[in-house]
């Protein structure tokens, strides 16, 4: 790269132009009046050079071309005769030579730096920063992506020393640097920069050597990449992979990072094949699932897994999650490829697992999915030990079971009397069966038909008998908490069965409605039953004293806007108390004299723990509602029909 392409123009283009026409001019009257042997034309070849710094080249031809013309219109205006004579032609033939090589010098030379002037333009360009030093690191050329990134102008920056000026902070001692440019020709490195504001830049520095002909170095082309921003990312994600190594491993919780790439391989091959149930392939084949155990690998574990699966070290984890599974582990390992057959970001569960000692853990364990797309080659799985918790949970199952058994022989002790009044009736009646029995039988002959027939109501009785009591065996019994399919509408009949001797006492007119093909519930019947039966027996209590109004009890079951099964109980007693009715359900909280304050807190935990909601609210003009919802067995409910009234008892 010239200098000529690199420095300012020092005379103006008006100023060459006047100069250029005074000497042209001169030269021509000059050479008009001197005699024909002196080469005074020749000196039209400063006007060439002088029009060659300004014009291009066709200007320059024509320049030359006029001083051509002039030289020979002086040659003619000579003396008569002179012209004609060797010395003049020779001159004068000596001086067009002389234009002519002047302007083709002339052109060569402003074809030469108009294409450096291009070539700079190119490199201003750019937005990489550009500059030239010469061997003193002194800057002699610098390009508009140099002013852009650093703040400093061409007349600011030529002329500076480039390591002074940007306060240069280098990788390794500048004369390493120096050394290893003269050596190859070339370096390359980060560098620091400081910009004119003050702020620093960090730069991807190349440097290229130019020599001369004798292969001495002449001067040094130096180009930056500003990679700041760059920088500060590559920073900010260290700082990020640090954090997360040190919350990987020191959390509290176990954590896995796996590979599931092989899974995923795998399940994108059924998927071509034209698996789409990914569920029921599961499920037909068990064997699928116990090989993808093996193809899960594990990439890392933290010290919390080491420590709850009683390894010696991380490494003892490495190998395979069979070492870890246990038979519950499979149903939901089978959920998690199903997650990842899906697409899903997340998959939750709860499973067993052991110890590398054999010990079993309760866990709930969490999936985490990169997104899509994604060969899955980093899966983050963490594990949680609630075994203490379940165990606690058990055991406060248990205390509310032991509670609601209590409670239920506490209400089958209030009701003695009406069960006794309904086991003694079909037993009084089995008595008075036998004796009509009997006389059928002394008579002469024996009335056989009507021994039949009083044999018959015997074993009709007796049944009675038995129901009233395998009723209130079912109530009283103390087993496990069994869930199963429910029918709400049967559950209600029953439970109207064993109260029908106390609503008969205290003389009160039982009311039902009761939607018909109600979906069945998934619950434990007996503490199902034992909610109604409560509800029941609360508002009977309520009513004992009312004297003024009729007693009405109405059971009503209904599906609710979200397709889940309600049940209410109705009554036309003294009502609620408007301050009362957040409390009801608090334990030990109670308005009768006599009573513990449990029954209700148990109702609503018995509720809840299935998934559904108990509530209470006055009966307008008189009395309670208590309600209770249960989410159906299947998500589709079907269509509630006309309700339809039971016989009032």
């Amino acid at each position: 790269m010239g200098d000529k392409a690199i420095l300012p123009t020092t005379i103006s283009s008006r100023t060459c132009l006047i100069l250029g026409v005074a000497i042209a001019s001169g030269t021509f009257i000059l050479d008009v009046i001197t005699p024909a042997k002196f080469v005074v034309s020749v000196l039209d070849v400063f006007v060439v050079l002088l029009c060659a710094r300004f014009l291009q080249t066709r200007g320059i031809v024509l320049v030359s071309l006029g001083c051509m013309a002039l030289a020979v219109f002086a040659h003619l205006l000579t003396p008569y005769g002179d012209y004609w004579d060797t010395i003049s032609i020779s001159n004068r033939a000596l001086s067009l030579a002389a234009i002519g090589v002047a302007t083709f010098l002339a052109v060569q030379s402003r074809s030469q730096e108009m294409m450096l002037r291009e070539q700079a333009g190119l490199l201003d360009l750019t937005h990489d920063t550009i500059f030239v030093r010469d061997k003193k690191d002194v800057i002699t050329y610098w390009n508009r992506g140099a002013e852009q990134l650093y703040g400093w102008t061409k007349a600011e920056a030529i002329g500076r020393i480039s390591h002074e000026l940007m306060q240069t902070i280098f990788p390794m001692p500048l004369e390493a640097i120096m050394e290893e440019l003269l050596r190859t020709g070339r370096w390359e490195g980060e560098l620091v920069h400081t910009k004119k504001d003050g702020t620093r830049a960090i730069v991807a520095s190349r440097w290229s050597l130019q020599k001369d002909a004798r292969g001495l170095p002449v001067r040094i082309l130096e180009t930056n990449n500003d990679i700041s921003d760059r920088k500060r990312a590559e920073d900010a994600l260290r700082e990020s992979e640090s954090r997360y190594k040190s919350i990987f491993r020191t959390a509290g919780v176990s954590i896995w990072e796996e590979d599931f790439s092989e899974i995923k391989a795998v399940i994108d091959e059924l998927r071509a094949l034209g698996v789409e149930n990914f569920p029921a392939y599961f499920a037909a084949h068990p064997e699928f699932v116990q090989e993808c155990i093996w193809r899960a690998k594990i990439v890392d574990v933290n010290d919390a897994t080491v420590e709850l699966f009683k390894a010696q070290s991380k490494d003892e984890l490495l190998h395979s999650l069979d070492a870890i599974f246990t038979s519950e582990t499979l149903e939901a390992f089978a959920g998690e490829l199903i997650a990842v057959a899906e697409e899903r970001s997340l998959f939750s569960a709860e499973t067993v697992l052991r110890t590398l000692k054999g010990d079993r853990l309760t866990v709930l364990f969490s999936t985490t999915f990169p997104p899509q797309p994604s060969k899955l080659d980093r899966v983050l799985v963490t594990i949680t030990d609630i075994t203490k918790r379940k165990r606690a949970e058990e055991a406060l199952q248990e205390a509310q079971a032991e509670l609601a058994h209590v409670t239920r022989v506490t209400t089958m002790n209030a009701l003695t009397s009406s069960i006794a009044h309904e086991v003694s009736q079909p037993l009084g009646a089995t008595v008075v069966n036998a004796h009509a029995g009997l006389r059928w039988l002394d008579c002469r002959p024996p009335k056989l038909d009507e021994v039949r027939l009083s044999l018959e109501r015997i074993i009709k009785d007796g049944h009675r008998a038995g129901d009233v009591i395998a009723r209130v065996r079912a109530l009283l019994r103390k087993t496990a908490i069994i869930r199963e399919r429910v029918d709400v509408i049967e559950l209600i009949q029953d439970t109207v069965a064993v109260l029908h001797g106390e609503v008969l006492r205290h003389r009160i007119l039982l009311r039902s409605e009761l939607a018909s093909n109600l979906p069945p519930v998934v619950s434990d019947r007996v503490q199902l039953q034992q909610v109604l039966l409560n509800l029941m027996m609360n508002g009977i209590d309520s009513m004992k004293e009312v004297t003024e109004r009729p007693r009405e009890l109405w059971i009503r079951s209904y599906l609710d806007e979200s397709g889940a099964v309600c049940v209410a109980v109705q009554d036309t007693g003294g009502g609620l108390e408007p301050n009362s009715v957040d409390r009801l359900f608090e334990a030990f909280y109670t308005t009768k004299p006599e009573g513990m304050g449990m029954g209700l807190a148990i109702c609503r935990t018995i509720i809840e723990a299935h998934g559904g909601r108990l509530k209470a609210r006055p009966n307008e003009p008189y009395g309670a509602v208590f309600e209770f919802s249960l989410p159906p067995e299947r998500d589709e409910t079907p269509p509630a029909a006309n309700a339809s009234p039971m016989p009032a008892l």
